[in-house]
């Protein structure tokens, strides 16, 4: 019994000690990620003002950035800002708000994506869809005058063409256009109008900035809705422009599509592997089949979604392949194979297996 107590207490004992280094290494009050509700009135009354509408906050919450750990703690640094969401009618409103009240919102997205459409589709020959991410807005803009609009925010702007042939005369005046601004164009000459609408309106995961995150080559990740890319970007550093066409080429190799890059090939032979092996006493075993894959520059592997196992539509799972998140892009696995010199270039990243393909499940974090 005597045993038993002592051993109680010690657990006891290092629970408390435990939550003191928390609250220590957090090194801040137990009110600090807590939203004014002052700060919530505000935040309504300016949105309100600013496009004369009647939105309420439906989401508070503080911001904070990770730090590292306190021991064993992990611990989170508090930003000073703080993410709401406002809904007015059917509309969502996201918004970053300061400590000081100051307030950025995305209010008027659709608007600004509309205007663009229609200001764009008067100048290209065919049929035509816009898409922009111009990011959160402190003051009301006027998309009246859309010319004005893109020469002060430099929005980027990206334009999803069908069957067009990029390097033709048709689109010489959206090119020249894309060259006199400051903002970064994109032309998406997409296979067909079923794909476009796949690439645009599908299922998409979002990138989690490791090594399967990094694009390939120009467009590659889109090379099974894609044929043509062509951007133009701006350097505000040295005011000058630079542009990127590319032709994206695929290949097969059973279910496994993959990017031909330009002056190599690539290499796909079927592999029996069911387990990607992390330790000898961990692994997880695939939902695709596994394959084999070289080549000696980068490139992009895909596998249809609708060939694997287990897949949840609604997109919670996390799928990987060697460790590395394997991204969804309206019906494929979208995942790219890295070379040694690319791993050796970026050493913040893990070489995983260059030359294997087969994606598991894998929700921690």
């Amino acid at each position: 019994m005597k045993k038993a107590c002592k051993t109680i207490l010690f657990f006891a004992a290092l629970a408390a000690a435990v939550m003191l280094i928390k609250s220590v290494s957090c090194g801040s009050s137990k009110d600090e990620g807590k939203v004014p509700k002052s700060l919530i009135t505000s935040t309504e009354k300016a949105i309100n003002e600013k496009y004369g509408i009647k939105a309420k906050v439906t989401q508070a919450d503080a911001n904070y950035e990770w730090e590292g750990f306190d021991f064993i703690i992990p611990h989170k640094k508090y930003t000073g800002t703080y993410s709401m969401t406002l809904k007015a009618d059917d509309t969502e409103i996201n918004a970053l708000v300061g400590a000081d009240g100051s307030v950025k919102d995305d209010y008027q997205r659709t608007e600004i994506e509309e205007s663009l459409q229609a200001y764009f589709g008067e100048m290209i020959p065919s049929s035509i869809r816009v898409k922009s991410n111009i990011g959160l807005l402190e003051e009301k803009v006027d998309c009246t005058d859309m010319d004005c609009f893109i020469r002060e925010h430099n929005p980027p702007v990206r334009i999803y063409l069908v069957n067009a042939y990029l390097n033709s005369g048709c689109y010489d005046g959206i090119k020249n256009y894309a060259r006199s601004s400051k903002s970064v164009f994109t032309l998406y000459s997409c296979r067909s109008n079923a794909d476009r609408d796949t690439l645009l309106d599908g299922r998409r995961t979002m990138p989690r900035g490791d090594a399967s995150s990094t694009e390939t080559s120009l467009g590659s990740d889109y090379a099974m809705y894609v044929r043509e890319v062509w951007q133009s970007r701006y350097s505000h550093a040295d005011d000058t422009h630079t542009e990127e066409y590319n032709e994206l080429k695929i290949g097969s190799h059973g279910d496994l599509w993959y990017v031909i890059p330009e002056d190599t090939e690539v290499t796909v032979t079927d592999s029996e592997a069911r387990y990607f092996k992390e330790s000898e006493h961990e692994s997880h075993k695939l939902i695709t089949a596994a394959y084999n894959v070289d080549c000696v520059t980068n490139f992009t592997v895909f596998y249809p979604v609708d060939k694997a196992e287990d897949v949840q539509p609604e997109g919670t799972q996390v799928y990987k392949c060697s460790g590395n998140q394997v991204d969804i892009i309206g019906d494929y696995f979208v995942y790219r194979i890295h070379t040694k010199q690319w791993y050796a270039d970026n050493k913040y990243y893990g070489p995983g297996d260059k030359r294997f393909f087969g994606v598991y499940i894998d929700n921690y974090f």
